[in-house]
């Protein structure tokens, strides 16, 4: 029998969930799922290959798809960061302008090496009020969109925008309340769950958008300076994907 190597072993606490997880790096075999995947230029099987990997890899007791998507990011960039290497490359095509204008417009299009440290990453964590009062009687409780969900929403196939949208916002309600009683989502029907929503007028919904558009993601902003025309801006990525493109 051949020998086994070892690996070593890393813990990092999630932003949001606060829990402390254990991982190993991944092997040849898991960057073989996440080479496969990213020749497929589709972001879901890109998605997907990255659940698949982090549940190769965490050694914890750890439910990936209940993860809030903030979690799920931060894990795999450090669990890339010690895989493969702190430092991302990435390159950025030049789109700016150095002659005419409209139709005539001649884009710079020189390629721009940038890099930065993928363990230098830390979200910004602010307090966010789930606690939304509808009306003096009645309210609902928020919880942060985790993998699960936005997975099974991505699975429906050919879903409007609003609906995903709609299916988004049923999947994040953790529970409804009024003087009397709560009612948690995962007791009702997904058709009930619509009811409820689509009954809102749009002051209250706007409030279930600020409460989305309030949740931290994985940020970093850097410095873009082209030397071919010199052009200088600030790029922002944003979400899992982004920093690996």
């Amino acid at each position: 029998m051949l020998p086994k190597i070892d690996v070593p072993l890393y813990e990092i606490t999630l932003p949001l969930s606060k829990k402390k997880v254990k991982f190993r790096p991944f092997l040849v075999k898991e960057e073989k799922i996440l080479l496969m995947a990213s020749e497929s230029e589709d972001p879901n099987s890109v998605m997907l290959a990255i659940r698949q990997i982090i549940n190769n890899c965490c050694v914890s007791d750890l439910d990936v798809d209940l993860l809030p998507i903030l979690d799920f990011e931060y894990f795999f960039m450090h669990l890339r960061a010690r895989s493969i290497g702190e430092v991302i490359d990435l390159q950025y095509k030049c789109n700016n302008t150095i002659s005419g204008e409209g139709d005539d417009a001649k884009k710079c299009n020189a390629t721009v090496k940038l890099s930065f440290n993928a363990l230098e990453i830390e979200p910004d964590i602010k307090d966010i009020n789930n606690k939304l009062q509808l009306t003096p009687k009645l309210g609902v409780v928020m919880k942060y969109p985790n993998f699960g969900g936005i997975d099974s929403v991505s699975k429906e196939g050919n879903i409007n925008a609003t609906n995903v949208v709609l299916k988004t916002v049923i999947s994040s309600i953790d529970y409804i309340y009024d003087k009397e009683n709560v009612y948690y989502a995962k007791d009702a029907s997904e058709e009930e769950l619509i009811d409820f929503v689509e009954s809102l007028n749009r002051e209250q919904f706007a409030m279930i958008q600020t409460f989305f558009e309030s949740i931290p993601r994985l940020k970093k902003e850097i410095k873009f300076k082209c030397q071919k025309c010199g052009y200088e801006e600030e790029i922002l990525l944003e979400g899992i994907q982004s920093f690996f493109v």
